[in-house]
């Protein structure tokens, strides 16, 4: 029997109006301004050298969290909003400011904060790599609202809320993927049975452009003929989802393929994990691989693996190379992506690496170098195997600098040394902020 365990209720989310403006010193690495005083005060909004209100506003303890009003001297690096939705969509934060100026302020404010957390030496931080913007990004999924008759909304949800901001077009999407919203969103507005909608997923191949409809009920054919007919005249590929997450090619114009590099590819399913920014994708990967330093002589594992993003370009050093996923489906399609493309010498595996057996398992022939690549929930149980396990180098790629702080410091306090790190831009315009760190072991460092 299960018992569930109910906390008394605290003033952690409630309203806290400051009586007086506030003052804003800097920018954290989320992009959030921050002021300081009686309380610590985190504000969406608000850039270095402004001052303003905050509406919203969460207290938690000292800290008070919240979105900046009636802001005074203005900054010079805020700009206008290039979407003429960003006010309200949940799909950027920071397009207020200039992007330059954002990625510096944020590189610095991430320095400084593992500076403090980690004791980290100010020479290991690297500059960091970013790539074109705004119209980056190759994968997204859209919310559809179609509770109401003869209006259909899709796009993403609104900030601070799950109500559905209607857009015809996206400026951070690809052009080739922006260009097919408003067709489709005709398309799927144009039949009654489109309360069955779930979610619509698009994805920019360097080939050709991906729509996948979910639908929780069977799909009438004249709806699903109307989709065919926008697949044929856009010529991309549409896929069907139903309810159960069995996926339906309803018309394939080519084979999706996304390139990575040295002439590698993968060819995602509309479920699996791309990276979704190609240019920083590949300069991510170079990068990675120059700290890593693959040998033709060595065993090396790239655990959390996905569909082999950074598998590939390794195993072309000769090295023996474990590949670790735990999505069974992604580890049969990495497998076969890899010996399409000529490469054997990788031993794919299904393994859990949040579960502590399967790891050290996986660990028991023993690695010259690790890379890991998890999710924004980190790797904390890998850490603590890999610091028993002793590999030479280890490279972390991560996607929440929270979960880095604390993992990294498992690694130190066990005799690692962090010899680079730096960011990298993925997610221009968003919270997001990606990272890369290079440990050695100590002995090594002499």
């Amino acid at each position: 029997m299960v018992t569930f365990y109910k906390p008394k209720k605290t003033n952690k989310n409630k309203h806290s109006q400051p009586s007086s403006p506030i003052d804003i010193d800097a920018l954290d690495w989320k992009g959030q301004g921050v002021g300081r005083g009686d309380n610590l005060y985190f504000v969406s909004g608000a850039l270095p050298n402004e001052r303003c209100t905050i509406k919203h506003a969460k207290r938690n303890k000292s800290l008070i969290a919240g979105q900046a009003q009636n802001i005074e001297n203005r900054s010079e690096h805020r700009v206008s909003p290039f979407c003429d939705v960003a006010d309200t969509c949940g799909g950027c934060q920071l397009q207020h400011i200039e992007p330059e100026a954002a990625l510096a302020l944020r590189d610095d404010a991430l320095k400084q904060l593992l500076m403090r957390q980690l004791n980290m030496h100010a020479e290991v931080w690297q500059p960091p790599l970013s790539g074109a913007r705004p119209a980056y990004r190759r994968k997204a999924r859209f919310a559809i609202d179609a509770r109401h008759p003869h209006t259909l909304k899709m796009g993403f949800r609104e900030k601070a809320g799950n109500a559905v901001i209607d857009i015809q077009h996206c400026p951070i999407l690809q052009t080739k993927l922006s260009a097919l919203i408003a067709p489709l969103k005709k398309v799927l507005a144009s039949h009654d049975n489109k309360r069955v909608l779930g979610h619509v997923s698009v994805l920019a191949g360097d080939n050709v452009e991906q729509v996948t409809v979910k639908h929780t009920q069977s799909l009438a054919k004249a709806y699903t003929d109307m989709m065919l007919d926008f697949a044929q005249q856009y010529r991309v590929n549409v896929l069907l989802e139903d309810a159960k997450g069995h996926i339906t090619p309803l018309h394939l114009q080519a084979p999706l393929k996304c390139h990575t590099v040295d002439g590698y590819y993968l060819m995602p399913g509309p479920n699996d994990f791309v990276q979704v920014n190609p240019l920083v994708n590949q300069k991510m990967i170079h990068q990675a691989l120059a700290w890593l330093s693959p040998q033709p002589h060595e065993r090396i594992a790239d655990w959390f693996c996905g569909l082999g993003n950074f598998t590939l370009p390794i195993a072309k050093s000769g090295a023996e190379v474990q590949a670790v996923e735990g999505v069974a489906q992604m580890v049969q399609r990495a497998k076969e992506n890899a010996l399409a493309q000529g490469i054997t010498n990788i031993d794919y595996l299904h393994l859990d690496l949040s579960d502590e057996k399967q790891v050290y398992e996986a660990l028991a022939a023993g690695f010259d170098k690790v890379l890991i690549d998890p999710s924004r929930e980190g790797a904390l149980t890998v850490c603590h195997a890999l610091a028993k396990a002793k590999p030479n180098t280890i490279v972390y790629v991560s996607c929440n600098p929270s979960t880095f702080s604390r993992d990294a410091r498992v690694l130190l306090e066990q005799g690692y040394k962090m010899k680079k790190a730096g960011v990298i831009e993925m997610f221009p315009y968003t919270q997001h902020m990606e990272m890369m760190a290079l440990f050695t072991r100590q002995e090594n460092n002499e």
